[in-house]
């Protein structure tokens, strides 16, 4: 996909936002920074997107902007010429900008309103968000004349809202005196129970809790106490926004009714207070991938990453390889010397046998062995659509997938298991392994059932475990009513296999 163009230094970059919609915890100028990205085309500047979903300075509007690093290598001012844009499924410029600028160092351009949030949030959602993702693109370029070759880089940012709930059990409640009583950690968080004795009974008793990722931008903690009959009642809940996460530890006060004291038989029995924590969270997980001597640099390191040669299992690989991509791309595009076709219902593929016999087994064995595939010159595919033989082709000839989305990529990895293509299976079983979502999950359970890949039905069974709003969506009611057997397996792994631990705290 990328471009070489010897006398204008060009840098496509794009960069998709998974789960846009979940940015409820952004508000007006609140902004989601794409990764670093710097590129020789244009002199080693240091790069970054800033988009704004509620806006920057207008609030009906979401504004993009780009934007020079102020950690930035080159010269301290650089002129550029610089196209934004929001891109379709099909990658189509939904909406765009393009101006030239002088940008210094920490300084940044564009538009505070590139679209209007209705149309991208609600009304033309499906076209600007499908999937739930928003892609961007930003292609800047100089007109210095150098030998240096385009660049095309890509990104992803997944905004990712995860659920968790553990039972927490205070012994000897009575006994307990103010100040720090008990302390639990869970994954990243440590959360410490705290009686304070200035307040009365009804605020005395306080969770604190602190965070060891920096990367957490929202924060929900709720409690219910327990009682005897295992009857919950709600002590309150409490949100914590980025602003709010930047404080070191953070409290979150319970509310306890006098009268409890007064049936401590049944709220405290055995003298034991028993709280049910439900908390959840959101944090930005960046993602990377590299085309040629450019690269994308996590936020989280202080030296930007620059890769001039990737090496594969301690063999370096040749400088020319993206040349010679490029080169069997356009002997798939053109069909050159092409000796057998590939037939859908829709079209036909001119191929070659020897580069498919290299790729696939199955494609091997049908061009060696008398079948007749062989002596026809053609093989009928009925069963798999155009995009997906497209794109399977489009691997077997350049070892690289384009603009996946579930769809998409659930039936690639059908045509990859049908003909064996194990590193283009695999690649997709990533792919869905890292898309999982409450709305999803089902979707891909279902695909690993039915190709008894226990690898990918393993990491589905172990998200659905560990993200209970899974149970609650309509996507699993649904798959309860058509997929009996399966729901009923991922239950018995929930109640049984691995069911709700509980921790207990002495005092």
């Amino acid at each position: 996909m990328a471009t070489t163009n010897v006398e204008t230094n060009v840098c496509t970059f794009q960069w998709k936002v998974e789960n846009i919609t979940r940015c409820f915890w952004l508000k007006m100028r609140g902004d989601i920074a794409s990764p670093a990205f710097v590129t020789d085309t244009l002199e080693g500047t240091k790069w970054t997107l800033r988009l704004y979903p509620m806006g920057d300075d207008e609030e009906d509007f979401v504004s993009f902007y780009l934007r020079r690093e102020e950690d930035c290598s080159g010269p301290d001012v650089v002129e550029v010429e610089y196209h934004l844009a929001f891109l379709g499924k099909n990658g189509s410029f939904l909406a765009q900008e393009t101006q030239s600028r002088y940008f210094k160092k920490n300084e940044f351009w564009g538009a505070s309103d590139f679209e209007e949030a209705r149309k991208v949030f609600v009304d033309e959602r499906e076209a600007f968000l499908p999937e739930d993702t928003l892609s961007v693109q930003c292609t800047i370029s100089s007109n210095k004349n150098t030998t240096v070759k385009a660049k095309h880089l890509y990104a992803r940012t997944v905004l990712s809202v995860n659920r968790r709930s553990f039972v927490w059990r205070i012994d000897k409640f009575s006994s307990l005196k103010p100040g720090l009583n008990n302390q639990l950690k869970v994954a990243f968080l440590e959360f410490f129970f705290v009686l304070n004795e200035e307040q009365g009974f009804g605020e005395r008793i306080i969770i604190n809790f602190k965070s060891f990722d920096e990367r957490m931008k929202y924060f929900s903690f709720k409690t219910l106490i327990i009682d005897s009959d295992g009857k919950k009642e709600n002590c309150g809940m409490h949100e914590y926004f980025i602003g709010d996460l930047q404080e070191r530890v953070l409290s979150s006060p319970l509310f306890f009714p006098e009268k409890w004291m007064e049936h401590n038989s049944r709220y405290f029995p055995d003298d034991i207070l028993t709280l049910d924590c439900e908390y959840a969270y959101l944090i930005e997980i960046n993602q990377y991938e590299f085309f040629g001597s450019a690269a994308i640099s996590p936020k989280s390191t202080k030296e930007d990453v620059r890769i001039p040669e990737r090496h594969d299992g301690g063999k370096e690989k040749c400088q020319n390889t993206p040349a010679l991509i490029e080169d069997l791309k356009s002997m798939y595009g053109d069909g050159i010397f092409s000796d057998m076709n590939l037939r859908t219902s829709t079209k036909t593929f001119p191929a070659h046998k020897c580069i498919l016999s290299a790729r696939s087994p199955v494609f091997k064995r049908m061009f060696s062995n008398e079948m007749t595939e062989k002596s026809s010159g053609h093989v009928e595919i009925t069963d798999l659509e155009e995009d997906t033989v497209h794109r399977m082709l489009l691997y077997i000839y350049t070892d690289s997938l384009e603009d996946l989305q579930l769809e998409s990529a659930s039936k690639l990895y059908e045509a990859a298991d049908k003909y064996e293509i194990m590193p283009l299976k695999s690649k997709c079983c990533s792919f869905l392994k890292d898309i999982l979502s409450s709305t999803t999950v089902c979707d891909v359970l279902i695909l690993a059932d039915q190709h008894q890949d226990k690898d990918l039905e393993s990491a589905v069974r172990a998200y659905i475990l560990e993200h209970d709003e899974v149970f609650s969506s309509l996507e699993w009611k649904h798959f309860m009513g058509t997929n009996i057997k399966l729901a009923a397996d991922i239950m018995y792994w929930k109640v049984v296999v691995n069911p709700v631990k509980i921790y207990p705290c002495n005092a």
